[in-house]
């Protein structure tokens, strides 16, 4: 089974501070420029205190029909941060991941520090790779049972 950091996104992740008037509009610029789906939120201290997700801009501040140049940072993030550590297994991100109902997970290296994100995608990608990988290798037993049998 792999481990989280594996699999994860190479990338740092993105951040935004909070409580320095950095709003919902500042967020939504970032995840259109960076062709992100989702920001960190930190504190003055860049520990990470929430995330923000297209998701949460489309529920917390489209729906509710709000001026995202008006609404801060902190008013929208999810918090706390679920968060997983490197050397957890996907299976663990992904259980995580379905009994919170998200799709993204800060990944945390034994020092707390924030060393990327997994995101479902990852774990897609990842079992995508493992079937690939499967089936070509049933095919090459496959050719060798048929050579095998053609000799007999």
């Amino acid at each position: 089974m792999s481990t989280v950091s594996e699999i994860m996104s190479p990338r740092e992740p993105w951040t935004i501070q909070a409580y320095s008037n950095k709003t919902a509009h500042d967020v939504a610029t970032m995840l259109t420029n960076y062709r992100i789906g989702s920001v960190l939120v930190i504190d003055k201290d860049k520990t990470p205190i929430g995330i923000i997700t297209e998701r949460d801009m489309v529920k917390r501040v489209c729906l509710e029909s709000l001026n995202a140049s008006k609404v801060l940072v902190e008013d929208i993030m999810t918090s706390p941060l679920i968060t997983i550590m490197t050397y957890d297994s996907v299976d663990t991100a992904s259980r995580i991941m379905i009994s919170n109902k998200i799709k993204r997970l800060p990944v945390m290296e034994a020092d707390n520090r924030i060393v990327g994100i997994i995101s479902v995608t990852d774990i897609t990608k990842n079992l995508a790779k493992i079937l690939f990988d499967d089936y070509n290798r049933y095919r090459s037993l496959k050719k060798i049972l048929e050579i095998d049998d053609v000799s007999n």
